[in-house]
């Protein structure tokens, strides 16, 4: 992966501007160079300002202020083809997929044409990824920006394996690189990366279609991670939609925490709320909308995968969004935060 680019500093409040203009770059599948951020900080009258949402709403403030999860950028797409798609779609291990990334100009803090190097990584669907360790290159191209959006397709080529669970599943990560629009911070915590840069934007959302048919459901992988370099007790929490509801179609969701990790969190004391032990290392959720599974140890330089499993009983075009956040300290002595999670956009159907 490449490293060069490390980040410069910014800072200032944001007002969103600018006319709709749209373009669309298109990167080769062998990848272009990522542009390093050294040389000398931009003039006022040099300064530029295009940057990538975390939600819906965003207009770029740095910090971004909201209270919304900040990984789940609406301004990065995952599509089977390069002409698109309406939401994600599902990713097959070995094929192409194309990753659609919407870039806004002007921010707040300038104005004007930008230019630079966009970037996207990968890294296995969860919570706590650290920065850069954890993250894998996609690819990168270069691009001009005008007022207006501009939309940039990335192919991704030879899709990996993520591990355990059938299928690809994976957390992407957006960064851009411009010379006149530097980067306030960057550390290893990505969520703090992303709330500190508009030019830093994180996906992870998942579509996860599930067959009404199969008794053994749709497994699906969530990695935990660690970014406060020392053992720290975490939780998974879980939500959904408070107009739908899973359960409402027969939906079930189960948590096998492996071995390991299922003695680690017996150790601690076996605490959570919304849930039951069904048998082996695995735990049934029974509340989706508060259930936690709290307590699990996490060693620094660790990133487990516990596996999902998704079933329903009745087929219905309702999509169903399920969000499994990892609660941890984001530095050493810190109080638990959000470090990371996902949204799972559970579809029923019938084989």
């Amino acid at each position: 992966m490449n490293t060069a680019d490390r980040p410069k500093r910014r800072s200032g409040l944001r007002l969103v501007i600018g006319a709709a203009l749209t373009a669309l770059v298109v990167i080769s599948a062998a990848g272009v160079a990522v542009a390093g951020s050294g040389g000398a900080q931009p003039t006022a009258s040099g300064r530029t300002d295009a940057y990538t949402r975390d939600q819906v709403g965003d207009i770029g403030i740095e910090p971004n202020p909201s209270a919304l999860p900040f990984w789940a950028s609406p301004d990065i797409k995952v599509c089977a083809t390069a002409l698109g798609c309406a939401a994600d779609q599902p990713l097959t291990v070995g094929g192409t997929a194309y990753i659609f990334i919407t870039l806004n100009n002007p921010g707040p803090y300038g104005s004007g044409v930008s230019t630079g190097v966009m970037n996207v990584y990968w890294t296995l669907l969860g919570g706590a990824a650290q920065w850069p360790t954890d993250w894998t290159s996609i690819g990168a191209v270069a691009v001009t920006a005008a007022p207006g959006v501009t939309t940039i397709t990335i192919p991704w080529i030879n899709v990996p394996d993520d591990g355990p669970a059938p299928g690809a599943h994976f957390c992407l990560l957006s960064r851009w690189v411009s010379p006149t629009d530097p980067f306030t911070f960057e550390g290893p915590n990505t969520v703090a990366n992303t709330t500190a840069n508009n030019n830093i934007s994180w996906h992870n959302v998942a579509p996860i279609p599930v067959v009404t048919s199969s008794s053994s459901g749709t497994t699906v992988p969530f990695a935990i991670g660690n970014v406060a370099g020392v053992p720290t007790a975490n939780d998974l929490v879980f939500g959904e939609g408070a107009d739908r509801h899973f359960a409402a179609v027969g939906g079930k969701v189960v948590v096998d925490l492996g071995a390991q990790l299922f003695q680690r969190w017996v150790q601690a004391g076996a605490k959570g709320t919304g849930i039951q032990r069904i048998g082996g290392t695995k735990i049934a959720i029974l509340d989706l909308a508060k259930a936690r599974i709290a307590g699990i140890t996490i060693n620094p330089g660790e990133r487990p995968q516990v596996l999902l499993m998704f079933t329903a009983a009745q087929p219905t075009t309702t999509v169903f969004p399920i969000t499994v956040t990892q609660f941890g300290p984001g530095q050493a002595g810190a109080q638990p935060t959000d470090i990371g999670g996902v949204r799972y956009d559970v579809t029923v159907g019938q084989e």
